[in-house]
């Protein structure tokens, strides 16, 4: 995943005409952290990848790779990210799946204790997380962060 979302960041903030300090200053996302992401060394988190998303007006999935689908959509300019709906719809398609947390961790190779967390709101995901469990809920990475209906 890394290798996708570190060509396609790169891509999108050469296609805005964008520098990474200038991206960071708009977003209030970190100079060093984007540069990471680009080289690859490091996984954005849940809220970076909401306000890259807003900031290039293209859905999460796009951005992370996970669709091809390239039309842009009006996001808003709005870079305070909500992530409650996330732990809301985590919690509400485990248990529509009638699988456990123990279950769920297993079947995607993700920590009980991190699944946990998540729904209690007590910490956030990585990009690749978000994507394993959107992949094993049949859902967009959109729609489980909150983004879309």
């Amino acid at each position: 995943m890394e290798k996708d979302f570190t060509s396609n960041i790169k891509i999108l903030r050469q296609e805005y005409n964008v520098s990474q300090p200038q991206l960071a200053k708009e977003t209030g996302l970190k100079k060093s952290a984007i540069g990471h992401w680009e080289l690859g060394n490091r996984t954005p988190s849940a809220t970076a990848v909401i306000i890259l998303s807003r900031y290039f007006q293209v859905t999460t999935d796009y951005l992370l790779k996970v669709s091809n689908d390239n039309n842009l959509i009006h996001r808003g300019d709005d870079f305070n990210v909500d992530l409650t709906t996330f732990n809301k719809r985590l919690k509400a398609l485990r248990l529509k799946c009638n699988k456990s947390q123990k279950d769920l961790a297993m079947e995607t190779n993700l920590s009980q204790p991190s699944i946990n967390f998540w729904e209690r709101g007590k910490c956030l995901p990585n990009a690749n997380a978000i994507i394993t469990l959107a992949n094993y809920f049949g859902v967009t990475t959109d729609y489980l962060l909150g983004e879309s209906d």
